[in-house]
C-alpha cells in the first residue's frame, strides 16, 4: 500500500474541510469508516483507485496521510505514488490558493 504524509500548519477541522472540498471537486464518493478514516474512490489520471485518508492533529500542525488501499488494475507502484501525491498536493494547494486570495484582498484594501 502506497502512503504519503503531509504536515500542514492548520487545525484538523480546516484540513478536514479542505479534504472534503477536494473530494467533492474530484466527484468522488466517500465515507468515514469505523475508525474515523475517510475512504474514497477517485479517478486520478484516468485510473480509478480507492484511497484512505487519516487526519491527526498534533498542534501546531495536522498530519494528513493519503494511502491507496485498492489501486486500479495494472497500476504500477510509480502510478500509485503519482496518485497519492496528486491528492495530497490538491489539499495543500487549496490552502496556498486561499492564502494568496486573502493576501490579494488584504493588500487591495490597503490601497483603497
Amino acid at each position: 500500500m502506497m502512503t504519503i504524509q503531509r504536515i500542514l500548519p492548520y487545525t484538523k477541522q480546516l484540513v478536514l474541510l479542505a479534504l472534503y472540498d477536494v473530494l467533492d471537486q474530484e466527484n468522488s464518493e466517500y465515507r468515514k469508516d469505523t475508525g474515523g478514516d475517510i475512504l474514497a474512490g477517485i479517478t486520478v489520471y484516468g485510473n480509478y483507485s480507492e484511497f484512505s485518508f487519516t487526519i491527526s492533529e498534533d498542534m501546531p500542525a495536522t498530519k494528513l496521510s493519503v494511502s491507496v488501499t485498492a489501486p486500479s488494475t495494472g497500476l504500477s507502484m510509480k502510478g500509485e505514488q503519482r496518485a497519492v501525491t496528486y491528492i495530497a498536493d490538491r489539499v495543500e494547494q487549496l490552502f496556498e490558493n486561499e492564502l494568496k486570495i486573502k493576501n490579494l484582498i488584504m493588500n487591495g484594501t490597503k490601497g483603497a
